[in-house]
């Protein structure tokens, strides 16, 4: 029932987004767009995107511990995670990869959990570290007092990083709670809360045995070069749609998008978020209202696109690899 209740939501807020941004556009202009697309372009735009989510897969490679698992099923992983993003409600597809993870190679949930939440961390540490040159770089475009926000942000990349550092120590603190609490409530058959004890402990060792490798450097240098792809897909879309804009400024716009997406709003995939983020991103770098919406409706479709088509081949040739060999008489 609250999984329906939730659904629905999401499906509300979504088409609200959505609603509210087409009422702004003209859905033939849009249909225009995408059609006039130039070839070149969007071809670079899919290779680019193509290659950040190979790095992606490469970076999971570093941070997971326990096993060595294949590049190419890490990247099959990646793919299927990249598509769940966009279709699942609620931010639930990030709760896919731990799932294909386990569904793939084997590999524990809270390890998957602790990886992904690693990633993340490094992607938030990095869109600030972005956002605090762009702040420096592009003062007067910003609507707030430029020394509160640069104060702003360093600390926030402060606070990522103190996190990180010290996820270990807080999980097992926040278990060690849970057991007491657990054992008070044993009598009361509250066993839910002693599983939860037991999987926040688990991951404590997770993040520890992670931070134990000391892959720092890979990991960083992959998530920002994977950054640079992503953006660089913006970038050569946005040159597909006849949009002359200077990458800097285009980074700027980008931006803004990726931070409303990442914003806990319970939507269909990421659909609606990015599109008004994107929007108010590049009305910030002189686009019009009509041109913001429409062009972050058409690089999200165009990344849509080829994220499915990149997971139907991943599917069709992790079925391959699953299918039995026939046996010789």
């Amino acid at each position: 029932m609250a999984l329906s209740k939730r659904l629905i939501l999401s499906i509300l807020i979504t088409s609200g987004i959505l609603f509210f941004l087409l009422l702004q556009i003209s859905v033939e202009d849009l249909y225009i767009l995408l059609k006039t697309t130039d070839p070149f372009w969007a071809l670079l735009g899919s290779i680019t995107y193509l290659v950040a989510i190979l790095l992606r897969a490469l970076r999971f490679k570093w941070l997971i511990y326990s096993k060595g698992i294949p590049l190419a099923d890490l990247f099959r992983i990646t793919a299927f995670y990249h598509l769940s993003l966009m279709v699942l409600p609620s931010k639930l597809g990030e709760l896919s990869y731990p799932y294909f993870l386990n569904k793939i190679s084997g590999t524990n949930v809270t390890e998957g959990l602790a990886s992904l939440i690693a990633s993340r961390v490094y992607d938030f540490f990095i869109m600030m570290i972005i956002l605090l040159f762009l702040a420096i770089g592009f003062q007067g475009l910003f609507k707030v007092n430029p020394f509160l926000l640069i104060l702003f942000i360093a600390f926030l990349i402060g606070f990522i990083f103190f996190t990180f550092f010290y996820m270990s120590g807080f999980l097992s603190w926040f278990s060690n709670i849970l057991g007491k609490i657990s054992h008070w409530a044993e009598s009361r058959n509250f066993r839910f809360i002693l599983w939860i004890q037991l999987k926040i402990s688990e991951m404590a060792e997770d993040f520890y045995a992670i931070k134990a490798r000391k892959t720092y450097f890979p990991v960083s240098f992959t998530s920002l070069v994977s950054w640079a792809m992503i953006f660089l897909t913006f970038y050569a879309y946005m040159k597909g749609f006849g949009i002359e804009i200077s990458f800097t400024k285009m980074i700027l716009g980008a931006t803004v998008g990726v931070i409303a997406n990442a914003l806990p709003i319970s939507a269909i995939g990421n659909w609606g978020t990015l599109e008004a983020g994107w929007a108010a991103g590049f009305l910030m770098v002189g686009l019009s209202k009509e041109k913001a919406i429409a062009t972050g409706f058409g690089v999200h479709i165009l990344i849509f696109i080829v994220c499915a088509v990149i997971s139907f081949f991943c599917w069709i040739t992790l079925k391959k690899r699953k299918s039995p060999s026939p046996t010789v008489p």
